[in-house]
């Protein structure tokens, strides 16, 4: 369990227990008392829950604790004795010890923690999630000491909330500012909506979550805790009195210093509109059980609403973004002339550098897609990037078959490989990469670059294949022999039109030959569109067949496998597995070349 669990009950109960000790010294007088043993007495005893949700207000007037702001806790919250020296610990319900014929429990003398919790508060901190949608736990401890032969009192042990509470009110002003959700519904634009987020767990609010109230709940991982907040939405740049003019739009925000106990009570709203520009601004109200601890005010973005520029405005200091051949302004030119036929190679690939201001890193950067070529943003969408918008950063993998990244002295390279140049020809026309970034303090640059595509089509006739490791930071190179003990296999073959062919074939004349093969039940050739009797076979190392290559316009598979089959052969020698793909715009030979070493 995450180190958590070692303060977070008694942040929130410690001090918080309005108690009254009473003693009772029995003088040896009572015959049932035994000698050596002190008595904690439950008589007077009740667990309750402090109501933030409900009763605390962010008014100023609010200061102090309401009256009714606590209710009796459920029969099923726990309830935990521990002695502080040995650890031994009791442990009931809160029914066991209210409906118990004795209230009266003998305790070896010592310091005795007395706690209690949500009945569900012991899940909830195993489970993984930091953020939850209406999900408040509590927690409360007093510690007692228990004296030889006396008894100590224990009366109202108040729980109050043990994970942070978040919700999030957009004013009025601000929500005229941004595109309605039934026009952004209509226009497939992203709605207005603000992200709260913790560690890498966030939820959403939109318009409907902030103005019913909806709360989520977020959990205290460390004693102080960032919270993320992310609005975007769709701005309207244009001035009062001009025709909308709506440009996509994304400011990031933390709130640090979140404790458990806590409602963080998030205000995002417009200033100084009416004296010629617009300032957006977060207040954060911070709220325990019966105070408010102090009011955080941020700035999100400003600029004059009468000479906002065509672009987003980035902030200062924000990560630079750079075309490593050219300048971004002019744009770069895609071409057949730029390919090489006979290397299978392009000459030049796009390639961009993000810079980030010095000591900062990059936090993460995006590309939003725009483009007069229909079929490139449906393509897109059958990829799963439905808003046409990829992520570059950090890198995940999921692009290393069409981008290498890179990040060298705090600069983050993005390179388009020769297969994501060859997709992108495919789709003539004019493209603009809009680069969003933003470092580790939070700082936001916008940057657009215009692709143009001239005499568009596939620049190689057949489909794209692409030899990788398993992570898919590494592309391996075809013309090149590898030693077999060296490499992974993942193959990933893409086609603009579906398979209609797909041939492997093995070609070895001392590690796999005929005979081997077939005593491994395979064959020197295969097909895996009609592999026959050898589907079984091929399906166990990694190879898919049949209806899952043909017609497919992507298909990756790892033969790793192989690789220790190679091993146990003891054998040296050349072997290569040949790629025959087809499909309608041609066909397209790779060979993965292998040297067997012994051992």
């Amino acid at each position: 369990m995450r180190k958590f669990t070692s303060f977070l009950i008694p942040l929130c109960g410690l001090a918080l227990l309005a108690c009254k000790r009473e003693r009772i010294d029995f003088g040896g007088n009572d015959s049932g008392s035994a000698d050596g043993v002190g008595y904690l007495s439950l008589e007077q005893f009740s667990v309750s829950v402090a109501n933030v949700v409900e009763e605390i207000s962010s008014q100023p007037a609010a200061a102090t604790r309401a009256a009714g702001a606590t209710t009796d806790a459920s029969d099923d919250y726990k309830v935990k004795i521990r002695n502080t020296k040995t650890d031994e610990t009791f442990e009931y319900t809160y029914v066991d010890l209210k409906t118990a014929a004795s209230k009266r429990i003998e305790l070896t003398p010592g310091i005795y923690d007395v706690s209690a919790e949500s009945p569900d508060l012991a899940d909830y901190l195993a489970d993984d999630a930091t953020a939850h949608w209406e999900k408040p736990v509590y927690s409360g401890l007093v510690t007692k000491t228990v004296e030889k032969r006396q008894e100590t009192v224990v009366d109202d042990l108040l729980c109050t909330l043990a994970n942070i509470k978040a919700t999030v009110a957009l004013s009025p002003d601000l929500q005229a500012l941004f595109m309605s959700d039934a026009d952004a519904e209509s226009a497939g634009k992203e709605k207005l909506s603000v992200t709260v987020a913790l560690a890498e767990d966030g939820l959403l609010f939109d318009r409907p979550a902030t103005e019913s109230g909806k709360a989520g709940y977020f959990k205290a991982v460390e004693a102080e805790n960032t919270l993320k907040i992310t609005l975007k939405g769709q701005y309207n740049k244009a001035a009062g009195d001009e025709a909308p003019d709506y440009v996509p739009v994304s400011w990031t925000q933390e709130i640090p210093n979140c404790k458990a106990g806590q409602w963080r009570k998030i205000s995002i709203g417009v200033q100084n509109a009416d004296q010629g520009n617009v300032q957006f601004e977060i207040t954060v109200e911070n709220w325990v059980y019966d105070e408010k601890v102090e009011v955080d005010v941020t700035t999100f973005y400003q600029a004059a609403e009468e000479t906002i520029p065509d672009e987003d405005i980035s902030d200062e200091g924000a990560p630079a973004v750079t075309l490593a051949s050219g300048d971004l302004a002019g744009g770069y030119d895609i071409n057949g002339s730029m390919y090489d036929a006979d290397l299978n190679k392009w000459s030049d690939n796009l390639k961009v550098l993000i810079t980030p201001g010095e000591g900062v890193a990059l936090r993460s950067a995006e590309v939003e897609i725009t483009s007069d070529n229909a079929a490139l943003l449906e393509a897109l969408e059958q990829q799963g990037y439905a808003r046409h918008t990829v992520a570059l950063w950090p890198d995940e993998g999921t692009l290393s078959t069409w981008v290498l990244s890179k990040e060298e002295s705090g600069v983050v390279s993005l390179t388009l490989k020769d297969a994501g140049m060859t997709a992108l020809y495919g789709y003539e026309g004019t493209h603009t990469l809009r680069f969003v970034t933003v470092d580790e303090q939070g700082r936001t640059s916008y940057a657009s670059l215009e692709v143009r595509v001239s005499e568009g089509g596939v620049a190689q006739s057949g489909p794209v294949i692409v030899w990788k490791d398993k992570s898919g930071s590494k592309t391996y190179d075809f013309s090149k022999r590898y030693n077999h003990n060296e490499v992974e296999i993942v193959i990933d073959v893409t086609s603009e039109s579906g398979f209609s062919g797909f041939a492997v074939d093995i070609i070895s004349d001392n590690v796999l030959t005929p005979s081997e093969l077939v005593g491994v039940g395979l064959s020197d050739h295969l097909d895996l569109i009609d592999p026959g009797q050898y589907q079984t076979q091929l399906g166990n190392l990694g190879f898919p067949t049949g209806d899952a290559v043909k017609g497919q316009k992507h298909i990756s598979f790892d033969i790793s496998s192989f690789m220790a089959m190679l091993s146990m052969l003891n054998k040296e020698g050349n072997c290569d597995f040949r790629l025959t793909v087809t499909d309608a715009s041609g066909t397209t030979v790779k060979t993965i070349q292998l040297y067997v070493v012994k051992g």
